[in-house]
């Protein structure tokens, strides 16, 4: 028996690239970490019927870049920008740095498998193991 590891690892820096990107010394790494779960759960949180696929986050010192991959921006990004504007405040509050959001759309959202997770299960089809046998 060999060793088992996640196909996701081989493929980071060759097909896919990190969903963070920052560094830091040895003393300020857990609080990196724990800021980037706090964000990504905070996004999910909030967002989770815009049919997010990705959040890809930049940091350095003073500033923190989200890019959030959706399959609906209009919902992300609300009427006249107020949405993504809440957004960036509650981050600031919450990291005490300068967030500047960038919101990319999917143009073809049928083909990402994370956005399709987060769509209804009454509005997707769903076939029992019985009627496949």
């Amino acid at each position: 028996m060999g060793q088992k590891i996640h196909p996701g690892g081989l493929r980071v820096g060759v097909i896919h690239d990190w969903k963070s990107n920052w560094y830091t010394g040895k003393k300020e790494f857990p609080q990196y970490i724990l800021e980037d779960v706090r964000i990504r759960e905070h996004i999910y949180r909030k967002l989770a019927h815009a049919g997010l696929s990705d959040i890809l986050i930049r940091k350095d010192k003073q500033r923190i870049t989200v890019d959030i991959y959706t399959a609906r921006p209009g919902i992300v990004i609300g009427k006249s920008g107020v949405e993504v504007d809440a957004l960036r405040k509650e981050l600031h509050a919450m990291t005490q740095k300068n967030v500047h959001i960038n919101i990319n759309e999917i143009k073809r959202p049928e083909l990402d498998a994370s956005s399709l997770r987060s769509r209804s299960p009454s509005s997707s089809r769903t076939v029992s193991r019985s009627a496949v046998r």
